[in-house]
């Protein structure tokens, strides 16, 4: 089909969707669409069965309710594409740009495929074969596949890094050597799959089942599961960070011993390493952890109010439902770490400008971290990173955000009540919608 063609099959689509009468809705399976430029189309509810779609660029694209049943995308771009609900059955996604794309509650299982010869034509229907949905070597960062059916998919070295799969039906699946970086993987189906060699360093597993699976040489370091799971069989063969080396017990002197280390600048005391420390549930309310290093510590439900947390290393580490009201945290390095339900209300994230170094700035770094139904409110969060944060349901009430970098941010359902802007990045900023 020729790009003048398609591009006048997809008007009459979109008018067939705006409720004119006489307009045909879009007929396209079994099509050879490769090559095409279908970018922000509206090609929802269409019928895609079967198409070939190679290296197809669909930036955009809305495919919402769309048959796609057997489709090869193989090789196509779908960044921002909306896909909800969509039937990809037998579908193939190999080496597809996915980046940011919905995907949310669709229908990934096995379907029979049709195949094409080299010069793109049909082949008899003898020489169809079923197989399962093909994600093998695609690009799905950030992409919400929430309540997917993945079952028994293909997704070898695919990459999900930051992707939400929250309750996603992912039994037998392959994803071998996949990368799922700070991934939600939270009360998914996971029986029975494979994530042998897979990278699912600060990916979160909480009430996830893992029957059968296989975590055999998975990176685990600073995965959040429950803890039941760490002694499970399943993860007999998986890599977990290091247990602290410190104790409980030991915990009120290496907290004094930092203070002096603060206090003198370096020349007395000494500088708290509680990396994967286990602070869960503790009362830390005012406690002095500058510049201290907490990478993949778990905070949950701890109490920081009012704690000093500046400049500390705080990536990949477990803060939901924590409390951190007025808690100071500039220039902390939050990068990819889970915030969760936290209240950071009136808390400060402002950048620390330096004046003796010449006016170097430390920001505050919340990039790709996970502040869902987060408390924001009267917080200051000028100049801090917010790249790829996830802050749907957030609420940014009365915050400051002026200056702040929030490119690549989700704010579904966030509360921008007397929200500041001033200066904000928001290229990319999904769902961020500003009060009159």
């Amino acid at each position: 089909m020729s790009q003048e063609r398609l591009r006048e099959v997809v008007r009459e689509h979109e008018a067939h969707l705006a409720g004119r009468g006489d307009a045909k809705p879009a007929q396209l399976s079994y099509t050879d669409l490769s090559d095409a430029d279908l970018s922000g189309a509206n090609l929802a509810q269409a019928d895609l069965t079967g198409a070939r779609l190679h290296r197809a660029r669909l930036d955009g694209t809305r495919l919402s309710l769309s048959k796609c049943a057997g489709s090869d995308f193989r090789n196509a771009t779908l960044d921002g594409a909306d896909l909800r609900w969509a039937d990809l059955r037998g579908a193939c996604l190999r080496a597809a740009g996915l980046n940011d794309a919905n995907f949310a509650e669709i229908d990934g299982g096995d379907a029979v495929a049709p195949v094409y010869d080299a010069e793109g034509r049909l082949t008899d229907a003898s020489a169809q074969q079923r197989r399962p949905l093909d994600l093998s070597g695609a690009s799905a960062q950030r992409a919400d596949l929430a309540g997917a059916s993945l079952g028994k998919a293909f997704a070898l070295h695919a990459d999900f890094a930051d992707a939400n799969l929250g309750k996603a039906d992912l039994a037998g699946a392959d994803l071998r050597k996949a990368q799922l970086v700070s991934a939600r993987l939270n009360e998914a189906n996971l029986a029975g799959s494979d994530f042998s060699g897979a990278n699912l360093a600060g990916a979160n597993l909480a009430g996830a089942s893992v029957d059968g699976a296989n975590f055999t040489g998975a990176d685990m370091r600073g995965a959040i599961l429950d803890q039941a799971m760490r002694s499970l069989p399943e993860f007999a063969e998986a890599v977990f960070a290091a247990v602290s080396r410190h104790s409980r017990e030991e915990l009120t002197v290496l907290l004094e011993r930092h203070a002096a280390w603060v206090m003198s600048e370096g020349r007395e005391g000494e500088r708290a390493d509680l990396s994967d420390f286990d602070f869960r549930g503790m009362n830390l309310a005012g406690v002095n952890l500058m510049g201290a290093l907490l990478e993949r510590a778990c905070f949950a439900e701890t109490l920081l109010s009012s704690a000093n947390l500046a400049l500390a290393r705080l990536n990949f580490a477990d803060l939901r439902k924590a409390d951190l009201r007025k808690a100071n945290l500039r220039g902390a390095n939050l990068s990819r770490a889970v915030l969760d339900g936290a209240d950071m209300s009136n808390s400060n994230l402002s950048a620390i400008r330096d004046e003796a170094r010449a006016g170097r700035v430390a920001r505050t770094n919340l990039s790709a971290a996970k502040l869902k139904q987060v408390k924001l409110v009267g917080a200051n969060l000028s100049g801090v990173s917010l790249v790829g944060a996830d802050l749907r349901d957030a609420d940014l009430t009365q915050a400051n955000l002026t200056s702040a970098d929030l490119t690549d941010g989700r704010f579904t359902g966030a509360k921008l009540s007397d929200t500041v802007l001033n200066e904000a990045r928001t290229e990319g900023a999904r769902d961020l919608i500003l009060p009159n």
